[in-house]
């Protein structure tokens, strides 16, 4: 099979612009997610969610988590920094 022979994927529908969020409008919540991932044709159990968010390290509330996660993701909301980081901000030192 040569590469011409390849086909590029392609999409059967457009996908809608991704809604941009306000500063206001807070953190997007696990049911949002899980109902636009429905919307999107990706019919995915809460169970998959969750594993898939402690998988890339995001925190995500126990009541979503399989039991067989339920530590993981224990240390994993203990341990996040990600955004929710506070930014300080700190001189630069003259050397």
């Amino acid at each position: 099979m040569s590469q011409s022979d390849v086909r590029q994927p392609t999409l059967d529908r457009t996908l809608p612009p991704p809604v941009p969020m306000r500063e206001n409008q807070g953190w997007i919540t696990f049911e949002h997610m899980l109902k636009r991932l429905h919307q999107e044709g990706l019919y995915i159990h809460p169970d998959q969610l969750a594993e898939f968010l402690l998988c890339h390290g995001l925190p995500v509330h126990l009541r979503y988590v399989p039991h067989h996660l339920r530590q993981r993701a224990m240390f994993v909301n203990e341990h996040y920094r990600g955004d929710m980081v506070e930014l300080i901000e700190e001189r630069d030192e003259e050397v």
